[in-house]
């Protein structure tokens, strides 16, 4: 997995967006959700924690970690006051240090577009959920990268909603559309 370029890093971790994230990502996303019962929960590509923090507040009841390929992020997430039940890790999501089914659930938010492998990160989601657990992505489908250098030098993994669909619907997923124009919403039920 490739290091963010200093664009990338700028925008993952600027204040704005949490901002963005709570009032029209992905808070509106998370209140879509109906309360589910889960008592652990996974993030890959957390930045600087906000989106932990969302999942917290939602499953006060669930034990919630929260990973990011680049240390400094983690190190300024732990520094926030962020709740309890939030814990933060570094972690690379191609390759990741937990063991099979350990997770009632999994997300992964605006983080698949800057995974090179993509799809080794959906089958790392697939391998540490739980039978029956849910895998949510919310994340900009290729369409969204107009501009050919922005989309050759700035996103290194670009896809369509099908394509994780298909790929989902490989590593034996469920696929369900929850909708979004710009920002697209999928659950992954592993059957």
């Amino acid at each position: 997995m490739a290091k963010m370029n200093a664009v990338e890093k700028f925008f993952v971790n600027s204040r704005l967006q949490y901002y963005l994230h709570k009032w029209f990502w992905f808070g509106k996303f998370l209140r879509q959700l109906p309360l589910q019962p889960y008592r652990s929960i996974l993030e890959i590509g957390t930045g600087i924690g906000i989106t932990g923090e969302f999942l917290a507040e939602k499953y006060p009841d669930a034990r919630i970690i929260a990973t990011d390929f680049d240390e400094d992020s983690v190190e300024t997430a732990r520094s926030q006051k962020y709740s309890a039940n939030l814990e933060f890790r570094q972690a690379d999501a191609t390759k990741l240090p937990f063991a099979d089914n350990q997770f009632d659930a999994a997300f992964s938010v605006l983080t698949l577009h800057h995974i090179h492998n993509f799809g080794q990160a959906i089958s790392e989601l697939c391998r540490v959920v739980k039978q029956g657990g849910d895998i949510y992505i919310m994340d900009i489908p290729s369409a969204s990268f107009n501009f050919t250098h922005f989309r050759q030098n700035m996103v290194p993994g670009l896809f369509s909603k099908n394509d994780l669909i298909k790929i989902g619907e490989t590593f034996g997923l469920h696929m369900t559309d929850l909708g979004g124009r710009y920002l697209f919403r999928l659950q992954g039920r592993k059957l």
